[in-house]
């Protein structure tokens, strides 16, 4: 019998130091968590935010922790906003190994009191700036042969609330777009997975409620008995674009301290 080929010889690409990682949404919680942990890992960093205050203290704390970066204000909803601010980061930092889709907006209403503007805006800033941010640094990270996308999606794409109908929608496309785009660019060498947060100490669920009752909330209903942090998705980030990640793509990761099981 022949001997079977050794693990030990494939090629296991992962983000190595000085390597470009664009994070949107880069202002505060799972974005700012991100920002630092790939500081730490010796990324160098474009950070995104259409908050430029939030932005520009994000990289001020990656400064401080001994990392590089810079920051970019951009509206997701303007298309122009993100193909400016795509021009500038080529020019300026170059191709990006990894690209974290995680800015998304969420005005919730009734489906039958929701604006129109409010509910395309949803889809602008939450689906198609994604797509069209893979669309322009694409060819780029095809020439180089290496990357890796990770878009933020919601574990409201299968367990939907009341009033949300445009946030479940946009991140249901996120996960639909993640499978599409990693079956296109496998051959490319470019990973693309999903990782769909909980309930988690985050501006966006503190708009309803209070921290008390948010932790409160955790320990009565998530089976780990407690709700997320941003440093629980940084975790999972850091793990996705590490070389231990390599034969992983097209997969939506829940983080929902088992809350949400996906078969």
């Amino acid at each position: 019998m022949r001997d079977m080929p050794k693990s030990e010889t494939i090629v296991r690409d992962g983000l190595k130091p000085g390597d470009l990682a664009v994070i949107t949404g880069a202002g505060g919680g799972f974005g700012r968590a991100f920002a630092l942990r790939f500081a730490k890992l010796g990324a160098r960093l474009a950070l995104w935010d259409v908050d430029i205050g939030n932005g520009e203290e994000t990289l001020r704390q990656v400064e401080a922790a001994g990392g590089r970066g810079a920051f970019y204000a951009v509206d997701l909803g303007e298309g122009a906003a993100i193909e400016k601010a795509v021009r500038a980061v080529q020019a300026e930092l170059g191709t990006p190994y990894a690209v974290i889709n995680n800015a998304s907006t969420y005005p919730r209403a009734p489906v039958v009191e929701m604006k129109r503007q409010d509910f395309e805006r949803t889809i602008r800033v939450n689906l198609t700036a994604p797509w069209h941010i893979c669309h322009l640094f694409g060819p780029a990270m095809i020439e180089a042969g290496r990357g890796v996308v990770i878009n933020i999606a919601s574990c409201r794409a299968m367990d939907p609330t009341p009033t949300g109908a445009n946030y479940a929608a946009s991140k249901a496309a996120l996960i639909s777009l993640t499978k599409t785009l990693a079956a296109e660019w496998a051959r490319h060498n470019i990973r693309v997975n999903s990782i769909l947060p909980g309930v988690s100490m985050t501006a966006q669920p503190l708009e309803n409620t209070t921290p008390e009752e948010l932790i409160e909330r955790g320990k009565r209903l998530v089976p780990l008995g407690r709700i997320g942090y941003p440093e629980d998705m940084a975790g999972l980030a850091a793990f996705l674009v590490s070389p231990d990640a390599a034969y992983m793509t097209g997969q939506g990761i829940a983080m929902t301290g088992g809350r949400t099981m996906i078969p």
